[in-house]
């Protein structure tokens, strides 16, 4: 007689699976289905839900659209005698994050398997490459998987710094006035003494982004990753509260046209300009039943990564408490929604 003990066991090993993550899984199952039960074990301060949810290789798409919404590419020219030229170059692709939002992090540079992680701040971490050998490993990622946002016309300026670098022009007077004329039309422009030094240099042309269309899913999770939020808002009468949720994903005016392709995307939400903050619009949706049948399913098929996740299981443990937009909600729930919240976004520690 086969013993059913070892029979699990042997089940568990045929597929790979480690011993304490399988535990771990049940017990997160046990949380969905039952609220408490990781706090129960006393277990939910001391292992975070993306460790055994979200573990393993990020997908390309998601790592673009995160990268639309936070990367930065950056082009110094310094003065620097050392150099023939008398300036010297660097060129930088870094992420920064708060330091809550290590471990992602750590899959973007297990991903592209080059960088390092660096305190930037007491509570804030880079995630940095700069090495020309290294950066071709992102060139070539951003090329097969482009970028939609007006951060696209960023990418392709350093494209072409890079290829002056990687082929040496930086080295002679010809190559730095050509880096300067990137530079020019390149994120801030030319700090003054730049322009000081180089008073006659023409601007490159800026290219234009036209074609801003979401090729995969994942590019939205990596994109809401970054920018996206989940809100919760109490609303009182004289008779009772009622509690509001609501998704959205703010950008720069110049990103319009993709919060517009968002609506158009999911069928749902419309675009809002902010009055709140200049220069700034949203893509939201503020209907229960759109948060309820196409945004949560959306995620739950393809997964945020990092502290939007877990704001996101917040937000769809109100949105199962709250039940549908016309039940009345009782004090009990009230309380509990209210203690959800309070641990969501800027609250979570």
């Amino acid at each position: 007689m086969i013993n059913k003990t070892n029979k699990n066991q042997n089940l568990i090993s045929l597929l790979g699976i480690n011993k304490f993550l399988f535990i771990i899984a049940i017990l997160y199952l046990f949380y969905i289905l039952e609220g408490d039960v990781l706090d129960n074990f006393g277990l939910s301060s001391i292992i975070p839900l993306t460790f055994y949810i979200n573990d393993g290789k990020l997908n390309p798409w998601f790592v673009t659209g995160f990268s639309d919404a936070e990367c930065s590419f950056i082009i110094r020219i310094r003065k620097n005698l050392k150099y023939k030229t008398d300036w010297s170059i660097e060129l930088r692709f870094q992420i920064g994050l708060h330091k809550k939002d290590k471990l992602l992090l750590e899959k973007l540079q297990s991903y592209f398997g080059v960088g390092l992680i660096k305190i930037q701040t007491k509570d804030s971490l880079q995630f940095i490459v700069q090495s020309i050998k290294d950066l071709e490993i992102i060139i070539n990622h951003f090329d097969k998987y482009p970028l939609i946002t007006q951060k696209s016309s960023d990418y392709l300026l350093f494209r072409q710094a890079f290829q002056l670098v990687k082929n040496k022009k930086h080295l002679d007077k010809e190559g730095i006035q050509n880096l300067v004329a990137i530079k020019a039309v390149f994120n801030k422009g030319l700090p003054d003494y730049l322009k000081a030094a180089f008073p006659e240099i023409l601007p490159y042309d800026r290219p234009l982004v036209y074609n801003i269309i979401i090729q995969d899913p994942y590019w939205v999770s990596g994109f809401v990753s970054g920018d996206g939020c989940f809100n919760i808002r109490f609303v009182k009468n004289s008779k009772s509260e009622s509690v509001n949720l609501s998704f959205l994903v703010t950008q720069h005016d110049r990103d319009a046209k993709l919060l517009n392709s968002l609506v158009e995307y999911f069928q749902c939400g419309r675009y809002r300009v902010r009055s709140s903050r200049l220069l700034h619009s949203d893509y939201v949706v503020t209907k229960f039943d759109d948060i309820k049948c196409k945004i949560v399913p959306f995620f739950d098929k393809y997964p945020l990564q990092g502290e939007k996740y877990l704001d996101f299981l917040d937000f769809k443990k109100i949105m199962l408490l709250k039940g549908n937009s016309y039940v009345s909600l009782t004090k009990e729930m009230l309380a509990e929604i209210k203690q959800i919240k309070s641990g969501m976004n800027k609250g979570r520690k």
